[in-house]
């Protein structure tokens, strides 16, 4: 009996596994990740003006587990514009520079059970900015930080072996950063996108 109580449990760890036990979890093993790039341009405040539809890129992943429609979502958008105008008779260059870092949820749909598919987004943003000017005899350079929430909503073509691209429309709405002037880092934005999920 003794003997027994000491073999028992040695036997059940040395025992092949049943071929109905569950796979053992891997990483990434209970989920899909969508990695995305991102083209386009925004409209930022008209006190950005003549810098104020600066171009965009962007990267972001987002994790799902299969069958969900649900996912988190967590990115980083650079935007820059350069442009001159004229005050009297001086040139001044006005450069800005946006870097963003966002997340939240993603919210992914199959109305058509087919290659397109739409889906929506809402999070938070944490934004940080330079707003430079020179010319007229002088130069200044201001940068200043912000939060805000942003939303965002696009379509996406799948076009087979995990790649899709489509475009994305998003909007911000944020805190004023202490720039020349006290201002909010608001934009409207469309971009392309293309993605592949692994």
């Amino acid at each position: 009996m003794l003997l027994e109580s000491l073999v028992a449990p040695l036997a059940t760890f040395l025992a092949p596994a049943s071929p109905l036990a569950p796979p053992p979890v891997q990483f990434h093993g209970a989920g899909v990740v969508h990695t995305t790039v991102y083209v386009g341009g925004r409209d930022m405040k008209a006190e950005f003006e003549p810098a104020d539809q600066p171009f965009t890129f962007g990267i972001a992943l987002d994790i799902h587990e299969p069958g969900r429609s649900t996912s988190f979502e967590a990115g980083y958008f650079y935007s820059s514009d350069d442009a001159s105008t004229r005050f009297g008779a001086n040139s001044v260059d006005i450069s800005t520079t946006v870097h963003e870092l966002w997340a939240g949820g993603r919210w992914a749909f199959d109305p058509w059970d087919g290659p397109l598919r739409p889906y929506v987004g809402l999070g938070g943003s944490l934004l940080r900015a330079k707003f430079e000017t020179s010319g007229g005899g002088g130069s200044d350079s201001n940068s200043g930080t912000a939060i805000g929430i942003y939303a965002h909503g696009g379509l996406e073509f799948e076009f087979g072996g995990g790649w899709s691209a489509g475009i994305d429309l998003r909007g911000l709405y944020s805190t004023e950063a202490k720039l020349q002037q006290s201002t909010p880092l608001d934009y409207v934005q469309a971009a392309l996108t293309l993605s592949y999920a692994w």
